[in-house]
């Protein structure tokens, strides 16, 4: 559309006091939008190894990393098959998931992230060390937990590779439900076990991250 030379002075003066009405309506738009799509938690640049932090886990811990397709059921009591012991120097130890018993009782391995980064990178203890999907944590410390509770488990571990927008999620878990058990001391020595003719169907994952078979 073509505007006449003459009305141009006086529609530029009608637009011109819009323009930072229009601005500031953006920007809070943006904002907004930051604080609903949860972009806003600090640093968050996408799933970058290098950038997750250790979170506490046994509330809530199944909303976050929960049950998957492939997982096969199993009960905690049955895992009474050869494994191994390993020591984990510190937190986190490299294991992405776990998942509950029968009855919400027990914790078995289901994700171990796959590669180890450097020597001693903590997050490659538990490829180093052998860990498989299957295993069921037998002890902690000394301390039989086949049977107890997951949440228990979870809390015993403290072990959650989780992305920086869960710790605000996780700390609010935490105010309103509590611990079911306090963190032991590292180095964490965990006792695994096997289920006899159990056989496990999840993902094992790459030097990615990601199913090792895609």
């Amino acid at each position: 559309i073509q505007v006449p030379h003459k009305y141009c002075p006086k529609l530029c003066r009608n637009m011109a006091p819009r323009r930072p009405v229009l601005s500031a309506l953006a920007a809070g738009a943006g904002v907004a939008y930051a604080l609903c799509s949860g972009i806003g938690f600090v640093g968050f640049q996408g799933r970058d190894a290098g950038s997750l932090i250790t979170a506490r886990v046994g509330v809530d811990y199944q909303q976050r990393q929960g049950p998957r397709d492939a997982d096969v059921p199993y009960t905690s009591s049955a895992a009474t098959g050869p494994g191994a012991e390993v020591v984990f120097k510190k937190r986190p130890f490299g294991i992405l998931r776990y998942t509950p018993g029968e009855g919400g009782k027990g914790a078995m391995v289901q994700e171990v992230i796959g590669k180890s980064r450097y020597p001693g990178d903590p997050q490659g203890q538990g490829f180093s060390a052998g860990v498989k999907g299957g295993w069921v944590v037998k002890t902690i410390n000394g301390q039989d937990v086949l049977n107890a509770d997951f949440e228990a488990i979870m809390d015993m571990l403290d072990d959650e590779v989780a992305d920086p927008r869960f710790s605000k999620s996780v700390a609010l878990a935490l105010e309103q439900k509590g611990r079911k058990a306090q963190p032991v001391d590292a180095p964490v020595t965990v006792t695994f076990a096997t289920i006899p003719g159990y056989v496990y169907k999840g993902e094992v994952l790459g030097p990615d991250w990601e199913p090792a078979h895609r």
